[in-house]
């Protein structure tokens, strides 16, 4: 077959790929632009069901690869530092921390009832591993609902937008910006492998367009939505959430390699499982929420 009909051959395939993405896109952001908008119980409800169902995908493409984690003792884990971060707000001190520390030690504990068995110690360790990645990084998103700042005036803030999900906009139109740029510069003009060993498909012409949209992102949620900080700052975060968000990308790369998976899972047509989806927010949200902290609160 020559190289045209090859690629007539194929494209039907990526046109059906890219028309699942873009539908799957059009009922989601919807919904999660409500969610955020409701209120913070809203997004931490919501935060705990994606995070126990990332934490199944994850735990399921581990035993794939052959590993042998603990699928309800990684949940609970999972679930304790978003219930920590949901009930921050009625506590005197941070909870996520105390959280993680009473999770390692009670989990430990349990693993000693198999002292005796072979690989018991790998098994927790990846159990553990495995929860922190994803419930320890993503209650951050719950966190950065939490965020009380005063917000500047402007149509949206007028319309009774909080300013914790002001904040929690930016942190996903940074991250949204970055992703779809990158998707569709290293479609159309991508050249020059980025780690080929690792995610073949990625590019430097990608992450170039994708530091641009994450710039960009960041630079229109700051117009939009009446944060309290410069455009400078504004693509500050837009430039560290165009670096970290990547990374995030990447290391679930790495996970499914080491495993032997394509996508973590199918539940999002177009886009694979849910860790799929979130693998980027789950290192821009803390990561942003700190430098937010350190900027403004």
């Amino acid at each position: 077959m020559d190289s045209a009909n090859a690629a007539s051959a194929v494209s039907p395939k990526k046109s059906s790929s890219l028309r699942q993405r873009v539908v799957s896109s059009v009922v989601l952001v919807p919904l999660v632009i409500l969610v955020v908008w409701w209120s913070p119980w809203s997004i931490a409800v919501t935060v705990a069901a994606a995070t126990l169902l990332a934490t199944r995908e994850l735990f399921a493409a581990f035993a794939h690869g052959g590993y042998h984690p603990q699928p309800r003792v990684g949940a609970a884990l999972a679930f304790a530092p978003v219930l920590a971060a949901a009930l921050q707000p009625l506590a005197p001190a941070p909870l996520i921390l105390p959280a993680i520390v009473l999770a390692l030690i009670t989990s430990l504990v349990a693993a000693l009832r198999r002292h005796a068995e072979s690989g018991a110690l790998a098994d927790w360790a990846l159990t553990v591993a495995g929860a922190l990645y994803i419930g320890g990084l993503f209650s951050y998103i719950v966190l950065l609902r939490q965020l009380e700042t005063p917000l500047r005036s402007g149509p949206l803030p007028s319309l009774g937008l909080a300013s914790g999900a002001a904040w929690l906009f930016l942190v996903l139109f940074v991250t949204w910006g970055q992703d779809i740029l990158a998707y569709f510069v290293g479609k159309y003009a991508g050249h020059t492998k980025m780690t080929p060993g690792l995610s073949p498909k990625k590019t430097w012409e990608g992450f170039a367009g994708g530091m641009a949209g994450a710039i960009g992102g960041g630079l229109l949620a700051v117009v939009l939505f009446g944060v309290p900080i410069s455009l400078f700052q504004g693509a500050l975060l837009g430039l560290v959430g165009g670096v970290v968000g990547p990374l995030g990308d990447l290391a679930e790369s790495f996970i499914k390699r080491q495993v032997g998976v394509k996508d973590a899972g199918h539940l999002i047509p177009g886009h694979g499982g849910v860790l799929d989806r979130i693998d980027s927010l789950i290192f821009n949200a803390p990561v942003l929420y700190y430098l937010i902290v350190l900027l403004v609160v």
